[in-house]
């Protein structure tokens, strides 16, 4: 029972009349997937992302395929490297033949390969980078169809949902950031800044820093020194940890506040202690409670071979990027780019199997967004775990979060 309800959509491929037998007969459908699973400070992203893909093509496999055919993942390593992953986006399109791919952690390596695709007709649905341009950038006018989506909270929206936890419900008003100076970094600032210039407020601080800096003492100070309340962040798990113990280290026991990186594995594991109470703006949140999150978390386990997820949220966002791919292949009933798009872009069936969320009408010819500000709730780290902020959105998760459409 528990299975059938994990993964009905996949049922529905036997009624369909497709085989195992059949599968094999026919080639394999190939998809690409694309983390930094060795890039610095990115490895628990690229790893999920490669690690939640391995658990959607187990039970596609099994269940015979899509569309008769066997799902082949093409995985690679982009080593958060922007020509790094232009290298393997070409390589995925003029030698693997990928039909899709889904992947990208960061939005600077994102946006320059993310253009590859598009410009080859082979739909992306970026799972990890969160750059609020990224989707945006291939609209038309610009071009005549877009091939980019994504299955991840843009930074267009973590903001409001992290501000609202501070600002409305802890009333805290005098905020420092700090954010790194890579394009993810510069890219959260810019959303940051536009928020609270909607609140008619303004940052008591603002303090960057290199990605890999191991002394944040300076920007830390000067928030101090400026007031600050609570000390929000944009950057990758491992520098949020070196600001959490630098803070712990100067005695400024503030609240900690940051996007979807700050409840990676690496995060708490780095900052230890000084992670207890940090809170985090996700999609999706291990809770044993759910029937559904405790089963694709048992099944990351035993298919990655591993004892925990390293980004919960990163697997998660990369299942259901597969999920909506496959239901968009057997809607156009096709594994073709331009048909495969535009199935994406006007999807009539519910999801029933997906993770983060149930699914319907995630994108539309002008949103490539399937995460809506309702599906964005704050986590909190405690005792080594992320668990949910307050106890209202632990009974609302056991009820999947849909995209509110006009």
């Amino acid at each position: 029972m528990q299975k059938r309800r994990m993964f009905g959509f996949i049922g529905g491929l036997i009624a369909l009349g497709f085989s195992g037998i059949a599968a094999a007969e026919l080639p394999p459908i190939k998809i690409g997937v694309i983390g930094p699973v060795t890039g610095k400070s990115s490895e628990a992203m690229g790893q999920s992302i490669i690690g939640g893909a391995r658990v959607f093509v187990a039970d596609v496999n099994q269940m015979g395929g899509i569309l008769g055919r066997r799902v082949e993942l093409v995985e690679r390593d982009d080593q958060a490297k922007p020509e790094i992953g232009v290298a393997i986006a070409k390589e995925m399109v003029d030698k693997e033949k990928v039909v899709a791919a889904v992947g990208f952690a960061n939005t600077g390596v994102a946006l320059p390969s993310a253009k590859v695709f598009q410009e080859a007709k082979i739909p992306l649905i970026v799972t990890g980078a969160t750059g609020a341009t990224l989707t945006k950038s291939f609209m038309p006018p610009a071009y005549p169809a877009n091939y980019v989506f994504r299955t991840s909270a843009s930074d267009a929206l973590q903001p409001i949902v992290i501000l609202n936890d501070v600002i409305d419900r802890r009333k805290i008003d005098k905020i420092a950031l700090l954010h790194d100076d890579s394009a993810y970094g510069l890219f959260g600032k810019q959303s940051v800044l536009a928020e609270l210039e909607r609140r008619h407020l303004k940052p008591v601080a603002v303090e960057s820093f290199k990605v890999g800096d191991l002394d944040m003492t300076a920007q830390l100070l000067r928030a101090k020194e400026s007031g600050a309340q609570a000390i929000m962040m944009y950057c990758l798990g491992p520098d949020a940890a070196t600001v959490a113990k630098n803070a712990e280290k100067l005695k400024l026991r503030l609240p900690l506040v940051g996007p979807w990186g700050m409840s990676q594995q690496t995060f708490i594991d780095k900052a230890g202690e000084s992670a207890e109470g940090a809170r985090t703006s996700v999609t999706f949140i291990e809770n044993d409670l759910s029937l559904v999150s405790n089963q694709f978390s048992l099944a990351y386990r035993k298919i990655n071979k591993v004892n925990h997820i390293p980004s919960a949220v990163a697997a998660a966002q990369t299942y259901d990027a597969l999920r909506l791919l496959a239901l968009a292949m057997y809607q156009a009933n096709s594994a073709e780019g331009p048909k495969i798009q535009e199935a994406l872009e006007n999807l009539q069936q519910h999801t029933t199997s997906t993770v983060v969320s149930r699914y319907f009408k995630p994108f539309s010819p002008t949103d490539h967004e399937a995460i809506a500000l309702n599906m964005i709730v704050m986590g909190e780290i405690r005792n080594g775990r992320v668990v949910y902020a307050y106890k209202e959105d632990v009974s609302s998760g056991l009820i999947a979060r849909t995209k509110k459409t006009p």
